[in-house]
């Protein structure tokens, strides 16, 4: 796929047709009430990550024809770039790291973390169940959106816009989940900065869709077994406040180079060399 066809996409049409489509998601989330049947109290209106990867693949077929679905697909699941295990690490390895830096801040401020959560034995599963989750996902905001944005704005305009996007997403699960607004918050700043660090991992990895899935992964697995953090305002705060912290300490060589990878020798995925 070539810069210009990608310019073709319309990531408006894509958060319009996302939002619309989300409305009986959310109807249902204030009507039917699952707490205590899913991970982290989430409500039903959590099954809404199955409109990504669906709003992504109707908007390719009227932009691309069948072509473009299955062009989606491919992206989606290459393993391009696995030359770079590097990246691969830092994408299921980065959101643990940070969680244990969240762990240590508020033991030494005196609030160890502790409450609910998700028993460890209970990690394959949990790991199974947001993978599907992730990938649904990510072949919405990264297969599909994030290229032309990119093109427009830069990586680092990119991953903002999608970040704040991703984050507003999400903001009616968490009401009807009974989160406070200090932790919805702590938890739009860390998806922010979390998405900004998926764009980093995505172009120096050589344009792997996974390595976004992994880490996208690795956020809801680690939140749910991390004690108490779906209650507790100060845990979303502070990994909000670590997250950030990472995120600009990315946002340099995002910068550097708007449309291309921070490294240089890593070009930007196109055409015969990976498509987005």
């Amino acid at each position: 796929m070539t810069p210009t066809t990608a310019v073709r996409r319309s990531p408006w049409k894509f958060v319009a047709a996302l939002t619309a489509l989300s409305v009986p998601f959310w109807v249902a989330g204030a009507v039917v009430d699952l707490s205590g049947s899913l991970p982290m109290g989430m409500p039903l209106s959590a099954f809404q990550f199955v409109l990504p990867i669906a709003v992504a693949a109707v908007l390719l077929f009227r932009e691309e024809g069948g072509r473009g679905v299955r062009q989606l697909a491919k992206r989606t699941f290459s393993v391009r770039g696995r030359g770079r295990p590097g990246w691969w690490a830092l994408s299921v390895l980065a959101v643990p790291a940070m969680f244990l830096v969240t762990y240590g801040l508020l033991a030494a401020a005196g609030e160890p973390p502790g409450g609910p959560h998700s028993p460890l034995a209970s990690v394959p599963l949990l790991l199974v169940l947001y993978f599907v989750a992730a990938v649904a996902e990510e072949a919405g905001w990264t297969g599909y959106l994030l290229r032309p944005l990119q093109e427009r704005w830069g990586a680092l305009g990119a991953g903002l816009v999608i970040g704040l996007v991703w984050a507003a997403w999400h903001v009616v699960a968490y009401v009807q989940a009974g989160r406070t607004a200090p932790w919805i918050a702590g938890q739009v700043l860390g998806s922010v900065a979390v998405r900004v660090l998926m764009v980093w991992l995505f172009l120096n990895s050589g344009g792997a869709v996974l390595t976004a899935v992994a880490l996208h992964t690795t956020i809801n697995v680690v939140e749910s077994v991390f004690p108490g953090y779906a209650v507790h305002p100060a845990s979303a705060l502070v990994q909000g406040a670590v997250a950030s912290l990472t995120a600009v300490a990315v946002a340099v060589p995002l910068r550097r180079r708007p449309g291309a990878p921070a490294r240089s020798g890593h070009p930007l995925p196109h055409s015969g060399q990976g498509r987005l």
